[in-house]
């Protein structure tokens, strides 16, 4: 009896890591919606990096019942398993607006602006990767290594160096899952950044025990959430600086399926 099979899924392809030396070239320029990283920011409009705010609250609240942390992998960071008192968890969709990242600690960079990167790793990676429609089914934590899940779980972190999210795809906007995290008020607030193409999120490094009440949560595994609008685009192309050696992450996960809506992208584009 003749069998057939679906193509191999694509989760995450990962291209050749160039080096960027922050000592030489500290800036990121957004120029006509391309990254550059320069030693000056020239005619480029700088930004300051925003700061996070307690007072300004974006996405879906949910309360967090535990969180306990473990060291499955020493050498790469701890991870913290949350409980929330939910069935399911649904991340709120909302436009990349400078004012929408700045709720979650981050800096929108637009054609035509710059920003100076802050790291305490000076020589970082810059990589370029394509993302598919099914990188978020695939769990990094609950022992079910590359097999395609019929669900998505949260999956967020922080740690102490800088990230620049680009949005290059042709076709899509980048998607940047986002977080704010309440531990002593045990409260979350989980939505999804969706960044037009030809902008930039810029991350600073975010230590533990910066002296805040909250945490700025992030992750990428949903980049490519926008293809789930047609069957036209399977995956979307992105770029990301990062430090890939030596860095210590601190991942804040819960196993419950997530609900990712979709942008309504037919109403008047925001700056």
């Amino acid at each position: 009896m003749a069998q057939e099979f679906f193509d191999p899924v694509l989760f995450i392809k990962e291209d050749a890591a160039a080096v960027v030396d922050l000592s030489q070239t500290p800036f990121f320029c957004n120029v006509d919606g391309y990254p550059s990283y320069c030693a000056t920011p020239g005619d480029l409009e700088l930004l300051e990096t925003a700061a996070s705010n307690p007072d300004v609250v974006l996405g879906k609240e949910y309360d967090v019942l535990s969180a306990v942390t473990s060291y499955p992998q020493p050498q790469y960071g701890n991870q913290t398993r949350m409980e929330f008192r939910a069935h399911t968890v649904e991340y709120e969709a909302v436009e990349a607006t400078p004012q929408a990242a700045e709720a979650f600690g981050m800096t929108l960079v637009a054609p035509g602006q710059a920003i100076r990167i802050t790291s305490p790793q000076p020589h970082l990676a810059l990589v370029d990767y394509e993302y598919g429609m099914f990188a978020g089914h695939q769990s990094p934590y609950q022992g079910t290594g590359s097999r395609l899940l019929g669900t998505v779980c949260t999956d967020l972190e922080h740690h102490d160096f800088p990230h620049v999210f680009t949005s290059l795809d042709p076709h899509l906007p980048l998607v940047i899952s986002v977080g704010k995290y309440w531990p002593e008020r045990k409260k979350i607030y989980l939505a999804d950044l969706w960044v037009p193409r030809g902008r930039a999120l810029y991350v600073p490094p975010r230590p533990p025990n910066q002296g805040l009440p909250f945490m700025d949560l992030h992750g990428n595994r949903n980049s490519a959430l926008a293809c789930w609008r047609g069957i036209g685009r399977s995956s979307v192309r992105t770029q990301t600086l990062l430090q890939t050696e030596g860095g210590y992450f601190y991942w804040f996960w819960n196993p419950l399926p997530s609900v990712h809506p979709l942008l309504d992208l037919a109403g008047p584009p925001h700056v």
